[in-house]
């Protein structure tokens, strides 16, 4: 039996039956280089396949789903619709909304199903357009920080993958083409932050002024790490260490204030 916070439990029975976008400024999505995001939008489809095929198949079983996974495929499928929009490919923008939908549902198999027939396909890329926004804030949030705390299918766990490159003692190797990846899912996954403010956020003037300053920040240190990271040689690794640390430190920043109470 699947447990989700009954906001978002309650999101998904509204998006099953309405699936509206609410219209939002054109400054809602960054702008980041084309080939940055293709490869991060091939990457994530990879993730995506995995593992939808996955919980298709334990909840044909009858097993026990978890909300972390179901949340990472939720954010996933919300992301690929941005990669969508900033490489002018219509049929991922709006297919893999749909795939957001069906999970929604929880109806992993038909997910699945949908999920197999998305491919990146560029097309004439345009101005960055608005991030779509079918849930309320709460659950939009906790759906795109899903790949922030991901698992080992297809790497993506940012928390645990900033933490490791920017240790004191022994830190990961610096890999540029999956810290360019990991640094543009940052970027889109920090803006849909800043339009959409948790309950602790929305407390008072002073904490929703703090949420956004971080999640801009930390937006702007992503674009910078995408930049420098897609250099290749020419990449300043002291330089690409620094920004990596200063992300890190700002999102420990956001989840020491923000982080909801368990």
């Amino acid at each position: 039996m699947i447990t989700l916070p009954r906001t978002l439990t309650g999101c998904m029975v509204l998006a099953a039956g309405l699936w509206v976008l609410t219209p939002a400024p054109a400054a809602d999505a960054p702008e980041l280089p084309k080939d940055s995001v293709k490869k991060t939008a091939a990457a994530d489809l990879k993730f995506l396949q995995t593992r939808l095929a996955e919980l298709a198949k334990k909840q044909a079983a009858g097993d026990k789903l978890l909300e972390g996974p179901i949340k990472s495929v939720l954010g996933v499928a919300l992301l690929l619709s941005v990669y969508g929009d900033a490489l002018g490919d219509t049929a991922l923008k709006t297919d893999a909304l749909k795939v957001a939908e069906t999970i929604a549902k929880k109806d992993f198999k038909t997910a699945e199903e949908q999920a197999k027939k998305l491919t990146v396909k560029p097309g004439t890329p345009g101005k960055p357009g608005a991030l779509p926004k079918p849930f309320k804030d709460d659950v939009m949030i906790a759906a795109v920080m899903g790949p922030s705390r991901g698992s080992t299918v297809g790497g993506l766990n940012l928390d645990r993958d900033l933490k490791d490159l920017t240790k004191t003692e022994d830190p990961t190797k610096i890999d540029l083409a999956a810290v360019e990846i990991l640094a543009t899912r940052s970027a889109i996954i920090t803006s849909y932050a800043f339009h959409h403010s948790n309950e602790k956020a929305n407390e008072n003037a002073a904490n929703k002024k703090l949420w956004e300053k971080l999640s801009s920040e930390s937006t702007d240190l992503s674009k910078q790490i995408v930049e420098e990271a897609s250099k290749g040689a020419k990449t300043d690794e002291k330089k690409l260490r620094t920004l990596l640390t200063n992300l890190n430190t700002r999102c420990n920043d956001c989840h020491d204030k923000f982080r909801p109470d368990e």
